[in-house]
């Protein structure tokens, strides 16, 4: 648009002619504004595409279903082995990762609708073939328990109390002596004679089989 083309024009004033014409130069400059927005955004989007050039999307999504897979196979490994561990430590086993090893259908265990009830009872039953692997006896009363009074003890087989052992269990426990300890002994006879606990461990093993 030029102002001799206004002026052409009858009736328009020298004043609205300048009106005109900037209003005119306003347009053309926001006009020239979003062309250049426009181009700058296709020229991203044209180098953004160059750097998939060769990439195979079919492949990519497969990567990432496969990954996305791994991720929750790993969880629910996770949570099926804290599984295995709280009820081999609620069942009393002596060490948890042999009894645990020992386990029955894991596999069917693992993909089980009642899982926390159907791992407590596998172990229950492991118990009673393989009582050994296990502490033996009842866990003393939580709550709610009382010493008999004097007098008052029941009548029927004679209480007998253990002996109690000194702190980590014998200097060179026999097999018997060594699966009636708790973790805590076995642990210290590991770090007092590393050889003895290693010789031990290997005939629980082969008791096992």
């Amino acid at each position: 648009m030029k102002r001799d083309d206004l002026r052409a024009i009858e009736g328009l004033t020298e004043e609205q002619i300048n009106e005109i014409m900037r209003l005119h130069g306003q347009d053309a400059a926001t006009y020239q504004a979003t062309v250049q927005g426009l181009q700058a955004q296709l020229a991203t989007a044209q180098q953004g595409l160059a750097a998939f050039e060769g990439v195979d999307v079919n492949d990519l999504r497969s990567q990432i279903t496969n990954l996305t897979n791994q991720l929750n196979t790993q969880a629910a490994e996770y949570a099926f082995n804290n599984v295995l561990r709280s009820a081999a430590r609620e069942a009393g086993a002596l060490d948890e990762a042999d009894v645990i090893q020992l386990l029955p259908d894991r596999a069917t265990l693992r993909e089980s609708k009642n899982q926390a009830e159907d791992v407590k009872q596998a172990f229950a039953d492991l118990k009673s073939r393989k009582p050994y692997l296990f502490q033996q006896g009842s866990p003393a009363p939580q709550d709610g328990g009382s010493e008999p009074q004097p007098g008052n003890e029941p009548q029927g087989n004679p209480i007998i109390v253990p002996k109690p052992r000194s702190q980590g269990g014998s200097a060179q426990p026999t097999l018997q002596e060594f699966l009636q300890m708790t973790g805590a002994e076995r642990m210290a006879l590991r770090t007092r004679n590393p050889a003895l606990f290693q010789q031990l461990s290997t005939l629980v093993r082969a008791a096992r089989h």
